[in-house]
């Protein structure tokens, strides 16, 4: 069937990187379009905060240990709210969702956080319905943080749980115990009038059956809103590939053992009532996470802080470092490759979409498409196009190769 199953949206995004080279422009050339008029009026933010108290073994992402009282780092996202909110580009938008990723954005002090939130407030136009997330662990998450992130908007809260066996969260080097953090969910629901939201992560070494379901039974008794739900992923970097490398850790991947259990957990949050939003996310229906959505169709997203990455228009940039970013601007075929793998994530895609974003490329995407319906990864319904449970483990597979089929057909 595939060669390699594809866990994330990232892992395409790689694919099409590799395959497609990168025109990378000056600050000058990017900085022109902040002068001008937005195409359209609807916009998002991310804002990055690379510090954690504590670093989970898998974790490869751009964040480090806090050393600091992050004084210095308030300051910085202040003056980049100012600095990005004066622009004309900028001024024109209306902010509809907002995303605070890290690292873990509860980590300021309460002062601090009132303080960045309120200069958000002051230099962006927010949409009064805007979807306002925070990603947080539950150990660094106070009830003073909570009241002070819902006075400014949030409404939304991510949370990193990862997993609820405790065997599993020694491995992945999770603060707290299944009973603790049950409670801590149970007391913000009560606190809280906006969405919550976790992480899990499955095909950790040596999970059972028993942890898999016990994971996706807490978390629908919990009543959460939305679960993002991915296989261990060891990334160079990591703690867990460092103790894998020395024999510590002992993890061996078997793609039917993946399967197995990415089935399992799907197929119970499904028994009870929760819905496939995209590959690896579930809702109950309350939670549309426009956040994602503004992401997979690859509209305006200002990024803002070290680490953050972002799109306005044509061009993408990341923020290496407070000094220094990197801009790049994707021609029509690239923007569309990336649009295709967008709308792909999915459970339903209308072909009347693909076709628009595949262009002279549709006859072979449709052959494959086809294809992968005899294999039962997809159904076809007149004008949808709709991924079986199959489908939706190997879905980032099949967008991969349909992107690299049009890259190919184009070259």
């Amino acid at each position: 069937m595939f060669d390699i199953r594809y866990k994330s949206h990232h892992d395409v995004k790689n694919v099409i990187e590799k395959m497609m080279k990168r025109k990378i422009v000056t600050p000058f050339t990017f900085n022109r379009v902040l002068k001008e008029k937005p195409l359209s009026s609807d916009g998002g933010i991310y804002v990055h905060t690379p510090y954690c108290d504590k670093i989970c073994s898998f974790c490869n992402m751009n964040r480090k240990q806090i050393d600091n009282d992050l004084n210095d780092y308030t300051d910085y996202l202040c003056r980049e709210f100012k600095k990005y909110g004066e622009k004309k580009y900028i001024k024109e938008k209306k902010i509809s969702a907002i995303f605070f990723g890290g690292g873990t954005p509860t980590i300021y002090k309460a002062h601090q956080l009132e303080k960045i939130l309120s200069s958000l407030r002051e230099n962006f136009n927010i949409t009064e319905d805007c979807e306002f997330t925070f990603e947080t662990t539950l150990h660094n998450l106070t009830w003073e943080k909570l009241e002070i992130m819902e006075k400014y908007g949030v409404n939304r809260i991510s949370i990193g749980i990862q997993t609820f066996s405790d065997r599993g969260r020694k491995i992945l080097n999770r603060t707290y115990t299944k009973d603790f953090i049950t409670e801590k969910i149970r007391e913000i629901r009560k606190r809280f009038k906006g969405l919550i939201c976790i992480d899990i992560i499955y095909n950790y070494p040596d999970q059972t059956d028993e942890e898999i379901i016990d994971d996706a039974e807490t978390a629908c008794e919990l009543g959460v809103d939305s679960i993002s739900f991915y296989s261990l992923m060891i990334q160079d970097g990591s703690q867990i590939s460092k103790d894998r490398a020395e024999n510590k850790v002992v993890f061996k991947y078997n793609l039917e053992r993946d399967k197995e259990l990415h089935h399992k957990f799907l197929e119970i949050t499904l028994a009870n009532g929760y819905s496939v939003l995209e590959h690896t996310k579930i809702t109950n229906g309350k939670d549309e996470y426009r956040y994602i959505r503004n992401v997979n169709s690859f509209s305006d997203l200002i990024p803002i802080g070290v680490g953050a990455g972002g799109r306005i228009r044509d061009y993408e940039l990341f923020h290496l470092n407070k000094l220094i970013s990197f801009y790049a601007f994707d021609n029509e075929l690239k923007m569309n490759v990336k649009k295709l793998s967008g709308i792909l994530q999915y459970k339903k895609v209308e072909l009347d979409k693909i076709k628009e974003f595949s262009g002279n490329s549709y006859e072979n995407i449709f052959k494959l498409i086809k294809k992968y319906e005899e294999e039962g990864l997809v159904t076809i319904t007149g004008n949808i196009m709709e991924y079986t449970i199959d489908g939706i483990f190997w879905g980032n597979s099949i967008t991969a190769s349909l992107v690299t089929q049009i890259i190919n057909d184009n070259k």
